[in-house]
């Protein structure tokens, strides 16, 4: 069933790229169609979870002369970031409802299979393969359909992601390579790598690869001072690019920081800590105050998200339950709460043909369904508690607050978050408020499709933390078990 989640979507991907459909009137419903029935597949995963470790696991030989195989599982870290990317492809599609490129969706359904893999991939070969796979159908959504400044948004991210993955591919070879002398057999298995781990750690080499994994992934977050391309891609990608971006790519980041870095290297995620916590901090104070200058509302949600993921950055750096736990969710909440604003920004950019905040006045007033959901996703978006993004901000400074290392850091990341409540409560008072100057079209029902799972998940995930926290706990809880059992 898990490769049903990555396959399908490249199967269904090609279909449509065979199919001449000039309007792609077929295109985008048979898109919505896969997407949607994948999303229900994802969660029928997700509600059988077993409630601890990897389940729905699948190994097949690939290439045993190199010791790398087909090895795909999930556990309660990786299931949550399946469903959340399943769901915002039904999302996206629906948010590119006028276009009328088949191209355009066939590439939607290439990013849904090759993320899928990334958080499926047990193998290191594999999930490298998976990780480079993404990077095409971005580059091209963001050349071919994006903004003004298109092709040097693109080539950006392009270049910074491709030096990441340079560092990373030098990583795994060499971990494989090292491990090899300890389990007397090359392998890319992440499993059979975690008996390696005591001997990694004793090695010199161990901070380099640690290093290499970690530059990558924090790229991807991403942290400053490695997200100069963050907010260039999102500016002038489209709503769907956004979408994904924010709701999903740059948890790959995140996510690999947890599974590779904590995972192989503990004892060196330990020894930099505090390095990965200042980063962290830097990210959510500059993050917040960047905001505050921005004229641009993508840009302004852009800046928003190196906030946010500072908050992931420092939960992972306090290696405690909650700090980690923290983590996972602010990633999922991000995900939900992001998405919705990109998807409200870029709906309102076509009814307004503007996204200069100082051009807009009265949007709630004009459009008030709209102008509702903006309102509800920027309230998500600053931390109010009773949205689902309270609860990981709580959680990952909580964590942190526990831990020696990265306790003193939490009082200056709470500056952070009340500049970030200040510039989102302003955005609010400068585009939702006052009089409105001209009547525009609220949202239609495909728009309304579109928002509603984004609306109901921030809500309910805030005020049930119970859909969510087991799942994570059934990934972290092992992961820390075997952590504390090497430090």
């Amino acid at each position: 069933m898990v490769s049903l989640l990555i396959f399908v979507p490249f199967l269904a991907a090609l279909v449509i790229a065979l199919y001449q459909d000039e309007e792609a009137a077929f295109a985008k419903r048979f898109a919505l169609g896969v997407s949607a029935v994948l999303t229900l597949l994802s969660l029928a995963l997700y509600f059988r979870y077993p409630g601890e470790g990897f389940a729905f696991e699948e190994k097949l030989p690939w290439m045993p002369s190199l010791g790398a195989s087909y090895h795909v599982a999930l556990d309660g870290i990786a299931l949550p970031f399946v469903v959340l990317t399943a769901l915002l492809t039904v999302v996206s599609v629906l948010a590119s409802w006028r276009k009328k490129d088949r191209a355009f969706f066939a590439l939607l359904l290439l990013l849904e299979g090759a993320l899928t893999g990334v958080f499926a991939a047990l193998d290191l070969l594999l999930f490298f393969v998976f990780f480079e796979i993404v990077l095409v159908p971005m580059y091209f959504v963001i050349a071919v359909w994006g903004y003004e400044e298109r092709r040097y948004a693109a080539v950006k991210f392009l270049l910074y992601s491709l030096v990441g993955s340079v560092l990373m591919l030098a990583a795994i070879l060499g971990t494989a390579y090292l491990a090899s002398a300890e389990l007397g057999k090359l392998t890319f298995d992440y499993l059979e790598l975690q008996q390696a781990v005591p001997y990694l750690a004793s090695l010199p080499a161990a901070a380099w690869l640690f290093w290499g994994f970690a530059l990558a992934f924090l790229i991807k977050l991403p942290s400053v001072p490695l997200h100069t391309w963050l907010p260039h891609a999102h500016t002038q990608a489209p709503t769907a690019g956004s979408i994904f971006l924010a709701g999903v790519l740059l948890k790959m980041g995140g996510y690999g920081l947890i599974r590779f870095n904590l995972g192989l290297f503990p004892a060196e995620l330990s020894r930099f800590s505090a390095v990965l916590g200042v980063l962290a901090l830097v990210s959510i104070v500059y993050g917040a105050y960047v905001t505050l200058a921005q004229r641009d509302l993508k840009r302004l949600i852009a800046n928003s998200s190196v906030n946010h993921m500072g908050y992931v950055l420092l939960g992972i750096a306090s290696m405690t339950a909650i700090g980690l736990h923290g983590a996972v969710y602010q990633m999922v909440a991000h995900g939900l709460i992001t998405g919705l604003l990109f998807l409200m920004v870029g709906l309102l950019a076509e009814r307004t043909h503007t996204r200069e905040i100082g051009a807009m006045r009265g949007i709630y007033a004009s459009m008030p369904v709209l102008g509702g959901i903006f309102w509800l996703a920027l309230l998500g978006g600053l931390g109010l508690p009773g949205l689902a993004g309270f609860l990981g901000e709580f959680q990952s400074l909580w964590g942190a607050y526990l831990a020696d290392t990265t306790r003193w850091m939490v009082w200056f990341a709470l500056l952070g978050l009340l500049v970030l409540v200040g510039a989102m409560l302003w955005t609010v008072q400068r585009v939702l408020l006052g009089e409105k100057e001209k009547d525009y079209p609220d949202l239609d029902p495909v728009e309304l499709a579109a928002a509603a799972p984004l609306v109901v998940l921030a809500v309910v995930l805030g005020l049930v933390p119970a859909l969510l926290t087991p799942w994570i706990d059934g990934g972290i809880q092992p992961l820390l078990a075997f952590v504390r059992g090497l430090l």
